[in-house]
């Protein structure tokens, strides 16, 4: 199992990737990143929040991996990694539906 070889399989960058691989596969998306490629920041770079990964537990803070435009999939420059709350409140939405989000709610 290439897994145990790298010695990264308990990381929160490998699970990442691995996820990533999935979504792949089913969205019939390319990846063609490796675990290396993923970089957790200190904070979330959208909401500025820290990231602290749970080791399994899913929280508001816990890094996630997005594709910046889900159609490209999940290939170098393309991925960005942001905290589970704002990749959870982002969804499926298209930027002109965030942009409207956004619009009524500084009304």
């Amino acid at each position: 199992d290439l897994s145990r070889l790298h010695g990264k399989s308990k990381t929160p960058e490998y699970q990442m990737f691995y996820d990533a691989g999935k979504r792949a596969r089913q969205r019939g998306v390319p990846i063609t990143i490796a675990p290396d490629d993923i970089v957790i920041p200190e904070r979330c770079p959208v909401l500025g929040m820290p990231l602290r990964s749970g080791h399994g537990l899913r929280s508001p803070n816990t890094p996630t991996l997005d594709c910046i435009d889900p159609r490209l999939g999940y290939v170098p420059g393309n991925i960005i990694v942001v905290s589970w709350r704002f990749n959870k409140a982002k969804g499926d939405l298209t930027p002109e539906e965030l942009r409207r989000i956004a619009k009524w709610v500084l009304r």
